[in-house]
């Protein structure tokens, strides 16, 4: 009975896992044309949301943080720095790594500032993409849970 019961969890898992998936690279798509190559974002193997910033010179900076770590509600707009800003959970204080390629160096922060689109006045269309990425990965986290994370820091010791 019980071995019948896994079973069934197990293919009803594994039917929704593509439209989860697909409903991820749709957000990601959304996210990549607001922005358009300013910032290019990405989600990779092991779950982590990748930021790369590009301006004339080509790209300058990357940020990571994995998509379990970052609060879809505390996205926002911050006028002061016209820049839409990705924050980390609470209880994930620095989840994000940073690396400046100019400067070679990895930091550690609890925010990421992403420079707002050009049309989009107050960031609002980007922060609702955002926030449909982040909650549509964090699904697709949830088709398997248990699994074990592999995070692992970019820090480096200079």
């Amino acid at each position: 009975m019980l071995l019948a019961m896994n079973a069934r969890l197990l293919l009803l898992t594994l039917c929704t896992l593509p439209f989860q998936l697909l409903a991820q690279a749709d957000e990601l798509a959304a996210v990549n044309s607001t922005f358009s190559g300013s910032v290019v974002f990405k989600i990779d193997k092991k779950q982590q949301l990748v930021m790369d910033f590009f301006d004339a010179g080509g790209r300058f900076r990357q940020d990571i943080a994995t998509v379990e770590e970052l609060d879809p509600d505390a996205i926002s707009f911050s006028p002061e720095e016209n820049a839409v800003v990705l924050k980390c959970r609470a209880d994930k204080e620095k989840c994000m790594t940073k690396e400046i390629f100019k400067l070679d160096v990895v930091r550690l922060s609890s925010r990421s500032t992403l420079p707002r689109p050009g049309s989009d006045v107050a960031g609002e269309a980007a922060i609702a993409q955002l926030k449909a990425l982040l909650l549509a990965s964090e699904n697709a986290l949830m088709a398997f849970p248990g699994e074990t994370t592999t995070r692992r820091s970019r820090k480096s010791d200079r």
